[in-house]
């Protein structure tokens, strides 16, 4: 019976070992996910503020964006990137992005959290990973309409790149663009 339990007892050991040891995230890993969060939260604050230079300035160059309307799957270089920015800019005023609106996936923490950044594997078919240089990042941007006043917002996902620089290499976006036009109709309409 002794031994049963010493066996068991040492089963336990090593099983909560191997749990805690593939769920580990090193400190390094930590830490450029963190600056990436931070970069995320600069290109928000520099739609915020309407500031080309500050929007830009976590951008490559060399950047590929995939835009959240359907154009074919072209993707869009650094230029028509800021082109589009510059059409945000010149339509919306108050662009804030409210970061993690919607539930906390992760069941291990308060339910009451939103959470808006996620790192590690993207994609289901990948090799699990803990690498940070991708960002998910889930979030609302509201916005008001600068012709009309039309005030709206949209629910937001994005799948972010960012390369051995720190900066923005790829960027996929999705919200329903066409839901913009649908809420600023909307305003025309009831005003």
């Amino acid at each position: 019976m002794k031994n049963i339990l010493l066996l068991c007892g040492l089963f336990l050991i090593v099983s909560c070992a191997d749990v805690n040891n593939s769920s580990s995230v090193s400190v390094e890993n930590q830490a450029k996910f963190e600056q990436h969060v931070e970069s995320f939260r600069t290109f928000a604050k520099g739609f915020n503020a309407e500031d080309m230079d500050l929007t830009l300035s976590v951008v490559s160059e060399s950047v590929q964006w995939s835009p959240p309307y359907y154009n074919g799957g072209e993707l869009v270089g650094y230029e028509g990137f800021k082109s589009a920015v510059q059409g945000y800019f010149n339509d919306f005023d108050d662009i804030i992005f409210m970061e993690g609106e919607g539930p906390n996936m992760n069941p291990d923490a308060d339910p009451n959290e939103n959470s808006a950044y996620w790192s590690g594997s993207l994609y289901s078919s990948a090799t699990p990973t803990d690498n940070p240089d991708g960002l998910r990042v889930y979030g609302v941007w509201k916005w008001k309409h600068s012709e009309t006043g039309a005030e709206g917002g949209n629910k937001w996902y994005g799948l972010i790149n960012f390369g051995d620089d720190g900066k923005i290499t790829g960027f996929s976006d999705w919200m329903d663009v066409n839901g913009m036009a649908v809420q600023i109709e909307n305003y025309i309409n009831n005003n």
